[in-house]
């Protein structure tokens, strides 16, 4: 028996380490810094250098080293590199992977007495840098460094923009999940306020048109009048405190307003007809223009109310995405497709939904979906 409890123990133990593991790939899938973090401690060995650390961007003309891997001392930790210095800022202005045989000689680049200090303090020479991109857009910088004079060959410059690559697969997805996360919070923030608008609410009205009825009666007593009174005013008081309450609770970021609009759009479309409904941000939605969110959300709940009375649909998928310069959602049945005739002059809708958008500079597309039904496009400027 002991040797079957060793082995139980043992057993239970490799179980924990395995959800640990499992743990930590989430953790990184959900936390941009820690996907950051995961990765940059696997460039040493997967690039055969000595050091890796990562620099993000810090608005639009710096970028600071926040993660770093097989690091001696802390010298980098949290070093400020403005846009045009060093490695960093040809890669920020090229977009293009570029390397110095010895950082602290290296004339090819601009220097900064205070970052090549912090270089020389973790006794690194030579730096390879490449970008972290996602569709142009510039996540960070990712640098394997070694502490001896040398050059780097194609297969460790393939090596670290792999590792590049990964890291922009990583911090799009943490930075998709953690937008679903807040979308998903102010959507219930939403439904929170509408039930109390419901339920406290109209409580709260009761409780006033009792008071006043009870006050119009013509034999009370003063006293009792005064204090009915009194119950009345505190019960506006009251009213007025949750209005402005869920006036707060219900109105989601700017950033978020457009999600959760549709959100809430497709559960009340699945409430109603019982067809699926979902809607999937497939990039951070940038700030749009006055008016340009209630536009793209009035145009979809249009476009779901077609969908229900002439699709014959069994799904609907909603995509958000950000696409030349703006916003497209596109709108994605799986019914019966657009008639034989086309869609010209088939009722107001899709006219409203061009007028609508039309005047903010966007436009609608309608066509066959790839494999059946129909398909929506709808694109607003930022």
């Amino acid at each position: 028996m002991p040797a079957r409890g060793a082995e139980i123990r043992e057993e239970a133990l490799d179980r924990l380490l395995r959800l640990d593991d499992d743990s930590a790939r989430l953790a990184m899938l959900l936390d941009r810094h820690a996907a950051l973090d995961g990765l940059v401690a696997a460039v040493p060995q997967a690039t055969g250098t000595d050091v890796g650390f990562v620099g993000v961007p810090d608005g639009e003309d710096r970028i600071v080293l926040l993660h770093r891997a097989g690091a001696a001392t802390p010298a980098l930790d949290r070093l400020v590199v403005p846009a045009g210095w060093g490695l960093a800022g040809r890669v920020m202005d090229s977009r293009r992977p570029h390397w110095v045989r010895d950082y602290l000689t290296a004339d090819s680049i601009a220097h900064i007495e205070r970052v090549d200090s912090s270089v020389a303090a973790e006794g690194v020479r030579a730096i390879l840098a490449v970008p972290i991109l996602h569709q142009g857009r510039l996540l960070g910088v990712l640098y394997a460094g070694q502490r001896t004079v040398t050059s780097f060959d194609g297969r460790t410059v393939d090596a670290v923009l792999a590792a590049a690559n990964r890291a922009a697969t990583a911090v799009t997805i943490a930075e998709r999940a953690r937008h679903h996360a807040e979308v998903a919070v102010q959507e219930e923030r939403r439904r929170l306020a509408l039930e109390l608008h419901d339920s406290v609410g109209a409580m709260l009205f009761a409780i006033g048109a009792g008071v006043r009825g009870l006050g119009g009666e013509p034999a009370l007593e003063p006293e009792v009048r005064s204090r009915l009174a009194a119950i009345e005013r505190q019960a506006g008081e009251a009213a007025a405190t949750l209005r402005l309450s869920l006036q707060t609770l219900s109105a989601p970021p700017e950033e978020l307003a457009l999600g959760v609009a549709l959100r809430c759009d497709c559960r009340a479309f699945e409430e109603r007809t019982g067809l699926l409904a979902r809607v999937i941000l497939l990039s951070e939605v940038p700030p749009l223009r006055a008016g340009a969110t209630r536009a793209l959300a009035d145009s979809v709940r249009e476009a779901l109310l077609n969908v229900e009375k002439h699709a014959r649909a069994r799904s609907v998928i909603v995509t958000v995405s950000a696409q030349r310069g703006g916003v497209l959602v596109v709108v994605a049945d799986d019914g019966v497709g657009i008639p034989a005739a086309g869609v010209e002059g088939r009722g107001l809708g899709l006219q409203s939904m061009r007028d609508r958008l039309g005047r903010l500079g966007g436009g609608v597309l309608v066509d066959a979906g790839e494999d059946g039904g129909a398909t929506l496009r709808l694109w607003v400027p930022c």
